[in-house]
């Protein structure tokens, strides 16, 4: 039984190898590519501060009402042609800012959807972001999509999950040495590529919990997009139809107004919950009667969740609470723990370090399985010779 035993320890060793070197191998360049689009996009607030992307407003006084309608009114008329799909507010980055997203009269879509930011204490437009790529914009979609949009995703959730594989079968291929070589011991002296073997391990090690958070969360944010339409085609869809015998309202001229479903959904919250962005009717992600309103919470894991609100666009009444599905609240935690953003500088400066370590060890795993290829080719050829 005991050679029996060890025969299929073996053949779970060389199979976890050949699953590290392949996974690896196939998704070097990819994740090489995410590790330094990831660098930049962890600091991406900053970024868009230092570019001014994003206007900076003065944030309104204590007891000072927003002006929510004057901006609605003032981007209806010089863009007649176009209505208001949604707008946002992020106090805690952006305070005095109006995010106002527009699109064609007759479109429901975000598809083909612009970008308006407009001044909360006058309601005048500050800029249109309609027509530019920003840098952060541009990285974001290389990152996050890889310019395939939603099929983008899912390769990037393919790209993650070789990396998972990757990341699993390391730790058996390495758990066998841990016993003949200290942790963190580089042998210096015994030619290049040991000491590259012996950093690739070390480093490994010490960024594999943070390579473990990053990679799952990647992956489930790799399906987002489907998350977010088999909601809509769900609880949305549901609703939309429940709905359906009620007469429709203008979508362009909702006859509740901005500050109205502001008002309304902020009085219906619970405490410490606010209005951070409000859908306006017949859009796809709204009844042709409501506005879609999404709550964000004040303090902890609450701030990257959201509720949802249906207001009646023709009587102001709160039609509905609608519940975010569990897959979808696993995700929207995701975003947060994938790119660092909810500790303040330390924790950005610590995921920068892990992901310049993790860029490290997948560049120096490729010129190791180069190094033993370019080696075993030059042993074969003086075989030959001979």
């Amino acid at each position: 039984m005991k050679p029996q035993t060890a025969a299929s320890g073996s053949r779970w060793f060389r199979a976890n190898l050949w699953l590290h070197r392949w996974s690896s191998l196939i998704a070097t360049l990819p994740f090489l590519i995410l590790c330094l689009t990831g660098a930049v996009l962890i600091f991406h607030e900053e970024i868009d501060a230092w570019l001014e992307t994003v206007p900076v407003a003065t944030a309104l006084p204590e007891g000072r009402a927003p002006h929510y309608n004057t901006a609605i009114d003032t981007v209806l008329e010089r863009y007649p042609e176009q209505r208001v799909l949604s707008v946002g507010i992020d106090p805690e980055h952006h305070p005095g800012v109006l995010l106002i997203v527009t699109a064609e009269a007759g479109e429901s879509s975000f598809d083909d959807a612009g970008v308006h930011f407009a001044d909360l204490a006058s309601g005048a437009l500050t800029s249109d972001g309609s027509d530019s790529q920003t840098l952060t914009g541009f990285l974001l979609e290389l990152h996050a999509q890889w310019f395939l949009g939603p099929v983008g995703e899912l390769v990037g959730a393919l790209i993650a999950l070789l990396v998972l594989i990757s990341l699993v079968s390391g730790v058996v291929v390495y758990a066998p040495y841990v016993k003949r070589i200290a942790l963190g011991v580089l042998r210096r002296r015994r030619g290049a590529r040991l000491l590259q073997l012996d950093l690739h391990n070390f480093v490994g090690v010490i960024v594999l919990g943070w390579l473990f958070v990053v990679t799952l969360t990647g992956f489930l944010l790799g399906f987002s997009t489907v998350a977010l339409g088999l909601w809509q085609m769900t609880a949305l869809e549901a609703n939309r139809e429940r709905f359906d015998a009620l007469d429709a309202v203008d979508a362009r001229r909702p006859p509740l107004e901005l500050a109205g479903v502001f008002e309304q959904a902020n009085t219906a919250a619970d405490p410490g919950w606010q209005v951070s962005t409000v859908i306006f009717p017949g859009t796809d992600f709204s009844t042709p009667r409501h506005y879609t309103v999404l709550l964000t919470g004040g303090e902890g894991i609450e701030q990257s969740l959201f509720r949802v609100l249906l207001v009646d666009a023709a009587t102001g009444d709160i039609a509905e609470s609608l519940s975010v599905p569990v897959y979808f609240k696993a995700i929207l935690l995701s975003e947060p723990l994938h790119f660092g953003d909810y500790g303040g500088l330390p924790l950005k400066i610590l995921w920068t370090a892990s992901t310049l370590m993790a860029f490290f060890i997948t560049a120096n795993g490729a010129w190791l399985w180069w190094d033993r290829r370019r080696r075993t080719g030059r042993r074969n050829r003086r075989e030959v010779s001979a």
